[in-house]
């Protein structure tokens, strides 16, 4: 089988199965001008909301594969050396269900309030700074966990604030700016 001939100016993509040839002009990337404005990207108020909204929908899936871990219909007491009587099997799992359900909203509300304020701290620091870089990051990260902690006390507020500023510093190198 003879390899086929691309035009003048295309190149050729190895591939396993034959294709057209792809222009120059096809592998450019078009960026959008820096003037564009995106309300729905831009504003804070949709930005907060949008990262509750997330925050809350990851939360209720973390709860629930911790719950479904963690699973646990109850400890089993050992009286005068004999065994309690186990529960039925659906008594079991609607108490587990229950746990579970508790769990994974608790972890929702939890992980909204987390991401609300994370991602609405961010963006009122980056426009009061005028800046896009990692420092906004750290300083919305430090403000989220020292008020995810404030009910702990002051001492707790700034492990919240140095853990949750360095773990921004350490997503924002892995995933790279965004």
């Amino acid at each position: 089988m003879a390899e086929p001939q691309t035009p003048p100016g295309a190149i050729s993509v190895p591939l396993p199965l034959p294709r057209a040839p792809v222009t120059e002009r096809q592998l450019e990337v078009i960026e959008p001008p820096f003037d564009v404005y995106n309300p729905l990207s831009e504003a804070c108020v949709p930005r907060t909301i949008g990262g509750v909204a997330i925050g809350y929908i990851g939360g209720i899936g973390m709860g629930l594969v911790m719950g479904m871990i963690s699973a646990d219909p109850g400890l089993q007491h050992v009286a005068v050396g004999r065994e309690a009587p186990q529960a039925p099997m659906w008594d079991q799992m609607r108490v587990s269900w229950r746990q579970t359900g508790k769990r994974s909203v608790a972890m929702g509300k939890n992980l909204a309030v987390l991401s609300g304020v994370f991602s609405g701290s961010e963006c009122v620091i980056e426009k009061w700074r005028g800046k896009h870089d990692v420092m906004n990051q750290v300083l919305s990260g430090c403000f989220a966990g020292a008020a995810i902690s404030a009910k702990s006390g002051p001492l707790m507020m700034c492990g919240g604030c140095a853990g949750f500023a360095a773990f921004s510093v350490a997503a924002e190198a892995i995933m790279g700016p965004h």
